[in-house]
């Protein structure tokens, strides 16, 4: 499955291309920008970068507000960014990296994630992204995905790799979930309520709800808690918070 999405890639430009012209330019001073709401991981990513050769950072930022707004004053390569920053006027997770392929096609977006939901995964993948680093591994992973674009390759770790393709093996498919439910149960496991939901997207409280109810089913739940519990079994899925609907019994720890 995880062949047939390269070939697909491959056929539809977008990121790849991106990967091609910049390896024309891996000889020069590669400009990039690193955003997370984590002080301390930008912190551990700018030591990261600063180890490698040719790599120039020219901002950094903590929320997609100012991201977006010094974005077209910044001459940059690579854009590499946390999947879950709450707060930003443009959003965070699919809709902001929407948001950038729409408004800079030719900056090459690197999400930089502890999710590890292949549903998640996958869906972020096909949005054409240059590139994924696992926070777990961002030592490691930011040198193994510099030298494969210098290679005029896409970077996924490993691990997730793995996990898409286990989706297939463990009969996954029918847990698939679209883009706009994958941001819903995202949200919902930070301690959004449907209707703060349906604020941020600017979508109906009915909408939202639908789609959460169309994810639960698909993942086999059918109550908030059965929900919670299945978010909870995935280590470091979600970060699900003290929940504001009398469920704080539910709590338990992770990140995205």
């Amino acid at each position: 499955m995880l062949l047939l999405y390269f070939l697909q890639n491959l056929l539809d430009g977008g990121a790849v291309l991106a990967v091609f012209l910049l390896r024309d330019v891996m000889d020069k001073i590669i400009n990039v920008i690193i955003v997370d709401d984590d002080p301390i991981v930008l912190f551990g990513i700018r030591k990261s970068l600063e180890d490698l050769e040719q790599v120039n950072i020219v901002a950094e930022f903590q929320e997609s507000t100012t991201l977006i707004n010094n974005l077209s004053k910044l001459s940059a390569h690579i854009l590499i960014t946390d999947l879950s920053m709450p707060g930003g006027k443009y959003g965070d997770g699919i809709r902001l990296i929407k948001y950038i392929k729409r408004h800079y096609p030719h900056l090459m977006i690197i999400i930089l994630t502890l999710n590890n939901n292949p549903a998640i995964l996958n869906n972020v993948l096909g949005l054409d992204i240059a590139g994924m680093v696992l926070k777990q591994g961002a030592p490691t992973d930011l040198a193994q995905l510099f030298a494969a674009l210098q290679k005029g390759q896409r970077y996924i770790p490993k691990t997730v790799i793995k996990l898409i393709d286990s989706m297939n093996v463990n009969n996954y498919s029918n847990k698939l979930l679209s883009p706009k439910e994958s941001e819903v149960l995202r949200l919902f496991a930070n301690g959004f309520l449907v209707t703060e939901i349906a604020k941020k997207f600017n979508r109906s409280i009915k909408t939202i709800s639908s789609q959460k109810k169309s994810a639960m089913t698909k993942l086999g739940v059918d109550t908030d808690i059965d929900l919670l519990n299945y978010l909870c079994s995935i280590p470091n899925e979600f970060r699900v918070t003290a929940r504001r609907q009398s469920i704080e019994s539910q709590e338990c720890t992770g990140s995205t």
